[in-house]
């Protein structure tokens, strides 16, 4: 299943364009991390491919249960009165809430129906698959029994990650998921995601987490984005060669940079040449000016 299709898009930063044309199809299976400079536009790429916030130009079709993580654990609204147990198991529209609420006499009979309902969705089955994420991300049994104004920043966000990754999503969305987590945590997301069958797109500055969890980097460079397959490893030593390659060094020592050459890609609507396979497999990289880049397909 695609579950993600973006076409011809275009993302905006301040004011200023810093992504172009890029199409995308996301499969089942595709892990991609987004990399770049500092105020590449990383985070708000997310956001965009999230529809948090609209493109500037161009299109983004989702497909299927999308689970996105905010970088700023601020920025989601759990509601301060549930419980961290509730929040989570609210990923699957399960609601504990109801059954732990004061029972009179006239009450017995909503509460069995409620109990034998909640019993028959996987409740009590999903509780301890929740608590067992929970526990991996470092959080604790007896934190998620608080309610959720009760939890530091660092541990409303671990929250809020468990509850994604609980929800069963087909496309994952994730800005900086390793914020506020320990080398246990972190090993155990690394995991996680190694083992998830729906599509991913993650921006990390952990180098450990993008090399052991993606098979194709996004580089969003000045001169526009490139694709490359393969762990972040082999991303780097094939940027290397790249940068090599593109920006040989002239007769007087310095660096030629190869900013006009991709813009010549744009404006002849090629596009661009063939790139080298970080895997060393010989597939296609298309790189192109002010973000334009049409992924191969598997």
């Amino acid at each position: 299943m695609i579950a993600l299709e973006a076409r011809e898009l275009s993302v905006e930063v301040g004011g200023r364009i810093v992504v172009e044309g890029l199409s995308i199809d996301l499969r089942d299976g595709d892990k991609v991390g987004v990399v770049g400079r500092n105020g590449a536009g990383k985070t708000t790429t997310l956001r965009v491919l999230a529809g948090e916030i609209p493109p500037a130009g161009g299109s983004v079709i989702r497909r299927g249960a999308v689970g996105y993580l905010r970088q700023d654990p601020r920025q989601h609204r759990a509601e301060d009165d549930d419980r961290g147990l509730e929040h989570i198991l609210g990923a699957r529209g399960l609601a504990r809430n109801a059954l732990e609420e004061s029972h009179g006499e006239r009450e017995v009979h909503r509460f069995a129906r409620l109990e034998e309902e909640y019993r028959q969705l996987g409740g009590y089955q999903a509780e301890s698959q929740a608590k067992a994420i929970a526990a991996g991300l470092g959080l604790p049994e007896d934190r998620l029994s608080l309610p959720v104004r009760a939890l530091s920043g660092g541990e409303r966000r671990r929250l809020e990650l468990g509850r994604i990754l609980f929800g069963g999503s087909d496309l994952l969305l994730l800005d900086e998921p390793t914020n506020h987590l320990d080398i246990d945590a972190k090993n155990w997301l690394m995991k996680f995601l190694t083992t998830y069958k729906g599509a991913l797109v993650v921006v990390s500055h952990d180098l450990s987490l993008l090399d052991a969890s993606i098979t194709r980097v996004l580089h969003l460079d000045r001169d526009g984005v490139v694709e490359y397959r393969g762990t972040y490893r082999e991303y780097r030593e094939a940027r290397r060669l790249d940068e090599v390659r593109l920006r040989p060094r002239n007769g007087h020592g310095r660096r030629r940079r190869s900013t006009p050459v991709c813009r010549s890609w744009r404006r002849s609507g090629s596009r661009g040449p063939r790139g080298r396979s970080a895997s060393g497999s010989g597939s296609p990289i298309r790189r192109t000016a002010a973000g334009r880049s049409s992924w191969p397909t598997t």
